[in-house]
């Protein structure tokens, strides 16, 4: 389900959070270029994210990580995806990292190899002395940070998960629906199946699912083109599913979520009802 994007000024504030030091302090160099005036704060772990969200409900928010590896952390920022603009910038997408933007809001993402171009032409022009906010380079980041977007969808994962067991198994599912929506065969998902438990090859493959070479190739082809995928092992063996084992976020329930956005409320409170006594 999507509604028509919200488009808001530029913003003041910029959050950035990721899982790999160089790449978010790389953007965080960058917006600071473009945005000289703006605030950018880096945060590394998923309470201060929240926290930071909820201090400031106007900032962008700019995500430096692989989808597929954050189940847990999209699940968490499931209402402050909705109302802050996010922005993705991850180094690969594969089939289930696509299907995590969607599902949470059609959330727009970028490249690394954009963002290498974007750093090329920062360094162009502190050579060349350009002024302050310039930027040659156009992308979809220099977009986002000039003209923030609210997303234009809703959340397709119900806030019900109180364990990382069910949520994952629901994540599943969804991969599963979104694999039956085009169309794969059972031959195919048992290819798939076979893939996982380590049948690799070809003649290991031939042998598992006790089909002929041709049939093996020609399926085998079909599959990748239907799931948009290059013929790469590492793209099937991390793009086709999700796993607990690769998460880089700790699982936080709704209910401990909550409770970091009350907290944080209650303390702004206090202060403001502070100032009011002392200015009385």
């Amino acid at each position: 389900m999507t509604e028509p994007s919200l488009k808001m000024p530029a913003s003041r504030n910029v959050i950035l959070y990721g899982d790999c030091w160089p790449v978010v302090s790389a953007v965080q160099s960058l917006t600071t270029t473009m945005l000289p005036d703006s605030e950018c704060r880096a945060i590394f772990d998923l309470p201060s994210l929240i926290e930071q969200l909820t201090v400031e409900p106007r900032a962008a928010l700019i995500l430096c990580l692989r989808p597929r590896e954050h189940v847990f952390l999209f699940y968490a920022l499931r209402q402050e995806l909705f109302d802050h603009p996010a922005l993705v910038i991850s180094d690969e997408i594969f089939f289930n990292d696509r299907l995590m933007l969607r599902v949470w809001g059609d959330l727009p993402c970028m490249m690394h190899d954009e963002l290498s171009m974007m750093i090329t032409s920062q360094q162009l022009c502190e050579f060349l002395t350009v002024p302050s906010g310039y930027c040659p380079e156009k992308s979809l980041l220099a977009d986002f940070l000039q003209s923030p977007t609210l997303p234009v969808g809703f959340s397709e994962v119900p806030q019900i998960f109180h364990l990382e067991a069910p949520l994952m198994d629901y994540m599943s599912l969804l991969i599963y629906r979104e694999m039956l929506d085009r169309k794969i065969t059972p031959f195919r998902m048992r290819m798939l199946q076979a893939i996982w438990s380590g049948f690799q090859t070809r003649d290991e493959l031939i042998t598992e699912l006790d089909a002929p070479k041709s049939k093996i190739w020609n399926e085998k082809h079909r599959l990748l083109m239907q799931l948009e995928m290059p013929a790469r092992l590492r793209d099937i063996l991390y793009g086709t599913r999700f796993c607990s084992l690769l998460q880089r976020t700790k699982f936080i329930s709704p209910a401990e979520v909550e409770n970091i956005r009350s907290e944080v409320r209650e303390r702004r409170i206090a202060r403001v009802e502070k100032n009011c006594i002392t200015t009385l």
